[in-house]
C-alpha cells in the first residue's frame, strides 16, 4: 500500500509540475504580446508633470527613448510627416530638461544626478535623430537639422559640465637631439 501511495503521490506532483509549467508558459506569452508599461503618452505626463528639475533630467531619459522609438514606428509605417512634430517635441522637452538643470546652478561634477543621464540620452539620440532626418519631408529638414545641431551643443556643454577638469589635450614636445639613445 506504502508503494502504491508513493507513486500516486510522484504521478500527482509531476502533474502539479507539468501544469505549473504550462501556467508560467502562458503567462509568459501573453506578457510578450502586453502592452509595453512605457507609452509615449504615460511618459509624457510624468515628464511634463515634474517639477524637480533633476527628477525631470531623468525622467526625459525614458521619454525621450520613447520618443525617438514613435519617430521609428512612424518612418516603417512611412507616414514622414509625423515625423517631423514628434522631432519639435524632443528638442523642446530636452531643451526643458537642460534649462532646468542649468538653472539650479548645482555642480555637475560633484552632483552628476540629472546631467548624467540627460548627457546618456543626448550622446545616444543624436545618431538615432541623424538617421530619422532622412525621413524628414524635404521643407522640414533645416529646421531638424538646426534642432539636431542644438542637441549636439547641448550634449558638449553637459559633457564640459561633468568634466571640467579633464587637461587639454597638448602635442607631445618634439624631441631633442640627445634624448634617445640611438
Amino acid at each position: 500500500m506504502a508503494m502504491y501511495w508513493s507513486g500516486m503521490r510522484s504521478a500527482w506532483s509531476l502533474r502539479s509540475l507539468s501544469w505549473g509549467i504550462a501556467v508560467l508558459m502562458v503567462t509568459a506569452a501573453f506578457a510578450g504580446t502586453a502592452a509595453p508599461d512605457d507609452t509615449l503618452s504615460r511618459l509624457r505626463e510624468e515628464f511634463r508633470r515634474e517639477t524637480d528639475p533633476v527628477k525631470r533630467a531623468k525622467r526625459f531619459a525614458k521619454f525621450g527613448n520613447a520618443l525617438i522609438r514613435e519617430m521609428r514606428e512612424q518612418e516603417s509605417a512611412q507616414k514622414f510627416e509625423a515625423i517631423t512634430p514628434l522631432f519639435r517635441e524632443y528638442h523642446d522637452d530636452a531643451a526643458s530638461a537642460f534649462d532646468g538643470l542649468i538653472a539650479t546652478g548645482r555642480d555637475a561634477e560633484k552632483h552628476p544626478q540629472g546631467f548624467r543621464e540627460l548627457e546618456l540620452q543626448f550622446r545616444e539620440s543624436v545618431h538615432a535623430l541623424n538617421d530619422l532626418l532622412f525621413a524628414v519631408p524635404l521643407e522640414d529638414r533645416e529646421a531638424v537639422r538646426k534642432g539636431e545641431r542644438d542637441i549636439e551643443s547641448m550634449d558638449d556643454r553637459l559633457i564640459q559640465l561633468l568634466f571640467p577638469r579633464t587637461p587639454e589635450r597638448r602635442k607631445t614636445p618634439p624631441s631633442s637631439p640627445g634624448a634617445h639613445p640611438l
